[in-house]
């Protein structure tokens, strides 16, 4: 009687599961990400593009300027 009892809930705990696996599922084959990044680069080519390179040369500058600030003060102490 024990054994049928058990054997009844590994049962009932698999099917619970394979219904939470197969909601999940679901859930995840309608769900779209609606990033406002992601758009920037999709249908705003141009513009995401741009801003791209502008944040790279930006940090590309400042880590120019700020070399040529350590040169300068180096040279300035020899």
């Amino acid at each position: 009687m024990v054994e049928i009892i058990r054997q009844f809930n590994d049962l009932l705990i698999m099917n619970i599961l394979q219904v939470i696996d197969s909601y999940q599922y679901e859930m995840e084959s309608r769900y779209q990400e609606k990033s406002m990044l992601t758009n920037l680069f999709t249908e705003h080519k141009f513009i995401g593009w741009l801003g791209l390179f502008i944040v790279f040369f930006s940090i590309f500058a400042i880590f120019v300027f700020q070399f040529l600030e350590w040169e300068s003060n180096d040279n300035n102490k020899s």
